[in-house]
Order: C-alpha cells, then structure tokens, then sequence
C-alpha cells in the first residue's frame, strides 16, 4: 500500500510585515508634520458655556511665540517664525493675505499662551485685518481664539 504525502501550503509573513512597516513609517512621518506648526504653550481655559467647539473650515493658524517676560518672542505661521519687528510683522501680513487670496472663508486661529500679554496678540489681529484689504476681501476676515478644551 502506497501511502501520499500532502503538501501543505503555508503562506509567507513577509509581505504582511513589509505592508506594517510601510504603515509604521507613514505614520510617524505624518505625525512629525503635524506638530511642526505647534508651539508648546499653556493655553488658556474658557468657561464652557461662553466657548464653542471649532468648526470644520480652511485655518490659519498663527502662534504667538511665548518669551520669557509675557512679552511675544515672535509669530509662527505654518512651521515659519515671523520677527515681532516691522519687517516680520509685514511678512506675516503677506502670508496671512496668501492664506486669505487662496481661500476667503479662511479663520486666522491665534494660539496665544496663558501668560501672553495683550501687547503680543493685538498686532496679529491688526495683521488680519490688514491681510483681509490686502487679499481684497468684502467682508471682514474670521478671527478665533485657541483655548484649551475642557476635560
């Protein structure tokens, strides 16, 4: 009596643990995109009822830089830090005014720390609306405020 031998075909892990790599790596480039534009601040915390959760629209997000006085050490605006002299402050009108040409419903979000004194953050709400006549929109650009969300 013969007997046979089956063969049992076992399929490789190699492709799998190529496809989870490739996963690996694009999330880790991803998330270093991410936090490219984030300037690490302790945001302030609004009474609930007084703050409404952000809408899903084109932003603009301007950081304002902390210095070690209150006082704005600059302004960041899409992983570029902006001088908080005339020169910066220009150049961050014309960014804020290509934001607003390339789309018109664009928020300027202003991400100020807890400690950040008014001197820091009123220029970037005269650059925003400088910006918004510069990129000749009708209406008047959308400025927020970035808090800390309630836990």
């Amino acid at each position: 009596m013969r007997t046979s031998r089956q063969h049992i075909s076992v399929p490789g892990i190699t492709p799998l643990v190529d496809v989870v790599f490739l996963l690996i790596v694009f999330f880790v480039l991803v998330s270093r995109v991410v936090d490219l534009d984030r300037v690490p601040m302790d945001l302030p915390m609004p009474d609930p009822a007084l703050s409404a959760p952000p809408m899903e629209r084109s932003t603009a997000v301007v950081n304002v830089v902390p210095g070690d006085d209150g006082e704005a050490a600059g302004y960041r605006l899409d992983g570029t830090t902006h001088a908080t002299d005339q020169d910066g402050r220009n150049a961050l009108r014309h960014a804020l005014a290509a934001h607003l040409l390339a789309d018109p419903t664009t928020a300027v979000v202003i991400r100020a720390d807890r400690r950040a004194r008014s001197g820091g953050v009123l220029p970037v709400l005269h650059l925003a609306r400088r910006a918004a006549a510069e990129a000749g929109l009708a209406v008047p650009v959308r400025v927020e405020l970035a808090v800390e969300r309630p836990r």
